[in-house]
């Protein structure tokens, strides 16, 4: 299949932002005294600001608010980005062969675009991507193939044109279910059974991936 354009996750994917959302979610739920809520973190990986809401607000205690909990989080999220925001291996790399190549690429991500733009932004990537698709910008959140339609269309393409690179298994439902060939390069947590038996290609790493998916040399 030909590639017009390359979709991309952010979170997990480009950004090496999971792990500290992750450490931030725990360290909120334990100062307030809900360390049985840390390990649902892992279950929020990829999904839209609303159905992280509504999930949390299904499983907290009557006696924390769900306001209480969001703000704590965001606060510890916050502190450790301050410390700067990490990129994944093969990133840079990645990126500049594709600009090369004259790809055009574009982000799909659960996170506000307003946020996922000042992130890359800090990140130092932000230039290689010609549009950015925000959660914020769609009807319907990651596991519905809705955000991937619309960064495929920003590039003037159809999704089923593109290449798309995602981490969680949310995301790669989306991408699946939007047509694109799909590359899942798992973070924190590992493809399900249900998901391994799709047939998309996983890899262990990100440039492994554009590998298997013929996006660059095979030899490099």
């Amino acid at each position: 299949m030909a590639c017009g354009g390359v979709l991309f996750d952010m979170d997990g994917l480009l950004l090496d932002t999971e792990r500290l959302a992750l450490a931030g979610f725990e360290h909120a739920a334990r100062a307030l005294g809900l360390p049985d809520l840390a390990p649902l973190g892992r279950g929020l990986i990829g999904l839209r600001a609303d159905a992280v809401e509504r999930r949390l607000r299904a499983a907290l205690p009557g006696h924390v608010a769900f306001e209480t909990l969001d703000a704590a989080w965001t606060a510890q999220f916050r502190a450790r980005l301050a410390n700067g925001i990490p990129l994944k291996p093969g990133v840079r790399q990645l990126l500049a062969q594709l600009a090369r190549a004259g790809l055009p690429c574009a982000v799909a991500t659960s996170t506000h675009s307003d946020s996922a733009r000042r992130h890359l932004d800090q990140a130092g990537i932000a230039a290689f991507f010609h549009s950015v698709t925000g959660g914020d910008q769609v009807a319907r959140g990651k596991p519905a193939p809705d955000i991937y339609h619309k960064a495929a269309a920003s590039l003037g393409l159809a999704a089923t044109d593109c290449i798309a690179f995602e981490d969680s298994d949310p995301g790669a439902t989306a991408a699946i279910a939007s047509g694109a060939r799909v590359v899942q390069v798992p973070d924190i947590v590992a493809p399900s059974p249900e998901m391994t038996a799709q047939g998309h290609i996983i890899a262990p790493t990100l440039l492994e991936g554009a590998r298997r998916v013929g996006l660059i040399d095979a030899s490099r």
